[in-house]
């Protein structure tokens, strides 16, 4: 297998899976600091939170590679399987939609000046680079929609109206 092949099966989860690992374990050590040594770790809630923010955009991208949104399906079952692969297709193209103007409108909320100069109470990191979760894990869900929408059209250039 490439690594780009590799890479797309797998980005998502490797990296959601190492930032929950994270989670946990600063969770973990957190309490054990604060119950057992009874001293917490102060910055540890923030980077927990920073993390699952993270986390949860990569989340996204991953459900949106395998599949597993949950969707409302009442209209689209009595649908015939073309008529379904079009509803499919529309529908994709919309959250794609929606993804893109995300996307941008993220970025251009990140330049604002009120929040380049910000930073993290406790840690003093810079609050873009938590901002940035949001662009990039609409920018990948945006890639796997694409991807989806081509799985799509193949789809249905091979069954027959």
């Amino acid at each position: 297998m490439s690594v780009i092949k590799w890479i797309d099966m797998n980005a998502e989860k490797v990296l959601a899976s190492a930032l929950l690992a994270a989670i946990v374990l600063l969770i973990f050590g957190n309490v054990f600091m604060r119950y057992i040594l009874n001293a917490s770790l102060s910055w540890g809630e923030e980077l927990t939170l920073w993390l699952f923010v993270w986390f949860v955009w990569l989340g996204v991208s991953y459900a949106f590679h395998t599949g597993d949104h949950v969707r409302i399906t009442v209209l689209r079952d009595v649908l015939s399987e073309r008529a379904r692969l079009y509803a499919d297709f529309v529908i994709a193209l919309l959250v794609l939609g929606f993804l893109i103007v995300l996307t941008i409108e993220c970025i251009k909320l990140i330049r604002q000046p009120f929040v380049a100069s910000q930073t993290s109470v406790v840690l003093g990191l810079p609050i873009p680079i938590l901002y940035a979760s949001a662009p990039i894990g609409a920018g990948l869900s945006a890639i796997r929609v694409t991807q989806h929408l081509f799985r799509t059209l193949r789809l249905i250039a091979g069954t027959k109206a």
